[in-house]
């Protein structure tokens, strides 16, 4: 698995947001429901300015410990300015930032294997560590939905020069 080292621009983004446990997302597909709420009510969004990608942004809380802990996920589409939220929608900004993109083929539980080789096994010989407690997920046209196995899908971690 290889990472490319990417530096991305901030983003403003209006989506939506819940509180999550890793089992929630396993078990009870809880963010891919979310996705799929989002998707439907996405021309509510009026000051889109890219309609071919679509953000998911998991973000930990400190001393983030996966099996017991929730997590903010975040799904929405990037905005040109924090105005005109719809109801029940949020605002989030990501700051600039360096990444370490990484990109999987198949279905949205083959996240899980990138976030274990980067724990297990990129962290340690890259030469650089996590500099933010979040991920980006990115669907593009590659991303042929949830459970294809045909899905390309690109997840950024932020991370700085050890």
């Amino acid at each position: 698995m290889q990472a490319v080292i990417v530096d991305k621009p901030s983003m403003k983004l209006i989506g939506l947001a819940t509180n999550v446990t890793l089992y929630d997302v396993q078990q009870n597909k809880t963010t891919i429901k979310l996705a799929s709420n989002f998707l439907e009510r996405r021309a509510e969004v009026i000051n889109g300015i890219n309609e071919k990608e679509v953000f998911g942004v998991s973000t930990d809380p400190e001393n983030y410990n996966p099996e017991t802990d929730p997590f903010e996920f975040f799904i929405g589409i990037e905005v040109s300015a924090n105005e005109n939220i719809p109801d029940g929608m949020v605002y989030r900004e990501i700051p600039v930032n360096t990444y370490a993109l990484f990109t999987f083929k198949g279905p949205a539980e083959n996240a899980g294997a990138v976030h274990d080789y980067l724990y297990s096994t990129w962290l340690k010989q890259s030469g650089y560590e996590l500099s933010g407690l979040y991920n980006i997920e990115i669907y593009d046209e590659r991303n042929q939905g949830p459970d294809s196995e045909e899905s390309i899908t690109d997840i950024c971690f932020p991370v700085r020069k050890k």
